[in-house]
């Protein structure tokens, strides 16, 4: 750490000595003087003068002097200190980028928050805290204590709900009354000025129920974040009667739900060297796969706690229309039943992919290049076959949501091929699974979340058809890709399907896939 200039200056002071005789001394003092002026008084009487001048109170006599040479050498010095530095700033010799960096690491050096952590982060020492924890004996604590936190978010929006249904209802009261005073006691600007304090008064209540919401939410994040990371310090394997294992597998046993129909098959794909794969094809709703973890009827929490901080995670691709980036309104809503935990609240995941957009349309350089491409210049809309990720843990059955843009899902169904936007963004889907240990992938196998009148069984056939195909492909490919081998795909029906229908889609499975069926030995 490089120290400030500074330079020595004889202190000259004449004075009467003990025997009535003048004297004179000379003292060097480091200016600028940053000590205590009695106490170098002090010093001064006791190194250069006589020692009885002590008990005659000569510090008393020299402190006045010696504090208007301190004084006007400070200023002095600092006042050519500060010409010089505005000197070197006009002729250009400063180089003002190393004085703003070396500021920067003084201020580092002295202030310890700011300054470069070193070790791990708070992010990781949560994670491996939560990770140890889930895979003891604790579990069973972690969920319950999760589970309080939920009610008490759920008990809350219910009651906030409650209040603004109730004040609706009030203002809906008085305006229909003073509706039938119209033209008689009340003119259209009552009207006017009665309906614009109402929706102010509605306003305000709102942002006061989603601002309490929202500090209630950070409160329990910060709670239970202290409560893991410090309940880690515990003894809490000293008495273990059951293995981490014996947990996952108990736990697991109540936690599926099963849809309204599905079938499962085992397949190996690959040209040389085969990997084996699981392929279920169910029929349910979206909202029952990203369901609130902690409703009444989900049984999913042991399953997503255990596989939060895995190399096993689990996805699931909703499709979503075209324009700016917004989530399906129930998924939001259900991620927004209890606290996130481990990750930001779906509204500021949302927000912080806008602001990604809009720096990506700002500024895109080389490595973006190719992504720009796809954004609208005059706009963060995003376009079909565009994918934005959020991750979870507190929704049922799913860790990461890819959002696929997907307008046809409010048109009419159409005919698309194997170089279809969606069809591309699936397969840029299955690579970031890959990538990403994302394991176990849901994908809706006829791009559509639900059934409509024109939705005809031989189309259903073909879209079938096109998506099963397709994904083999990809599944194929991703052996090249490498990372994590995508174990099972769950393919999607919508939950309005026949069972007709069902049952032809379901069989179309073993035709395009490489069924592993058992060899029977005569």
């Amino acid at each position: 750490m490089s120290l400030e200039p500074s330079k020595v200056v004889d202190f000259r002071y004449e004075y009467q000595n003990c025997d009535d005789t003048m004297a004179k001394l000379v003292y060097p003092v480091e200016i600028p003087f940053r000590g205590l002026v009695p106490e170098l008084a002090h010093r001064i009487v006791a190194e250069r003068m006589d020692p009885i001048m002590k008990f005659l109170c000569a510090d008393q006599e020299l402190l006045g002097a010696l504090e208007r040479f301190v004084q006007q050498e400070n200023e002095t010095f600092y006042d050519e200190r500060d010409e010089g530095l505005l000197e070197k700033l006009r002729t250009g010799q400063v180089d003002v980028d190393s004085v703003a960096l070396d500021l920067e690491r003084l201020y580092k050096d002295e202030i310890l928050e700011y300054a470069d952590r070193v070790g791990p982060s708070d992010e990781e020492i949560f994670a491996q805290s939560y990770h140890q924890l889930v895979h003891s004996t604790v579990l069973s604590e972690i969920l319950a204590k999760e589970r309080e936190y939920a009610t008490t978010i759920a008990n809350l929006t219910g009651s906030m709900a409650q209040q603004m249904q109730t004040m609706h209802t009030l203002h809906q009261e008085e305006i229909e009354s003073k509706m039938k005073l119209l033209d008689i006691s009340v003119t259209s600007e009552n009207i006017n000025h009665i309906l614009a304090k109402q929706y102010g008064m509605q306003n305000m209540i709102r942002k006061q129920c989603e601002s309490e919401l929202e500090s209630t939410k950070g409160h329990q994040k910060y709670e239970y974040r202290d409560w893991i990371t410090t309940h880690i310090d515990e003894n809490f394997l000293a008495e273990s009667t059951e293995s981490p294992t014996q947990i996952g597998n108990r736990w697991s046993m109540i936690s599926t739900q099963g849809p309204s129909m599905e079938e499962s098959f085992t397949i190996h794909l690959g040209s040389q060297l085969k990997h084996m794969h699981n392929i279920r094809i169910l029929s349910t709703k979206i909202g029952d796969l990203c369901s609130p973890l902690y409703s009444e009827n989900s049984f999913g929490g042991p399953n997503v706690a255990l596989g939060l901080y895995s190399s096993s995670l689990c996805g699931i691709v909703v499709l979503t229309p075209s324009g700016n980036v917004q989530p399906d309104t129930e998924i939001r809503r259900n991620a927004n039943m209890s606290t996130e935990f481990h990750f930001d609240q779906i509204d500021v995941q949302i927000e912080k992919i806008q602001n990604d957009l809009r720096k990506l349309r700002e500024c895109p350089d080389d490595e973006q290049g190719a992504a720009a491409a796809r954004v609208d210049k005059n706009s963060t809309r995003l376009k079909p076959g565009d994918v934005f990720i959020t991750r979870h843990s507190n929704l049922s059955h799913s860790h990461v949501i890819f959002h696929l843009i997907s307008d046809e899902t409010f048109q009419s169904p159409s005919e698309i091929n194997s170089r279809h936007p969606v069809i591309l963004g699936l397969r840029n889907i299955l690579k970031i699974s890959s990538r990403h240990d994302i394991t176990t992938l849901t994908i809706p196998a006829l791009l559509r979340h639900k059934m409509s009148e024109d939705m005809t069984v031989s189309w259903c056939v073909r879209r079938a058809e096109l998506v099963f195909k397709c994904a083999k492909g990809f599944m194929i490919e991703s052996s090249s890709w490498g990372g994590a081998e995508l174990n099972t795909l769950q393919l999607l029906l919508p939950h309005d399907i026949s069972e007709e229908l069902f049952r032809t889609l379901a069989d179309m499975v073993p035709h395009v896939f490489r069924v592993a069926n058992p060899k029977v030995l005569q």
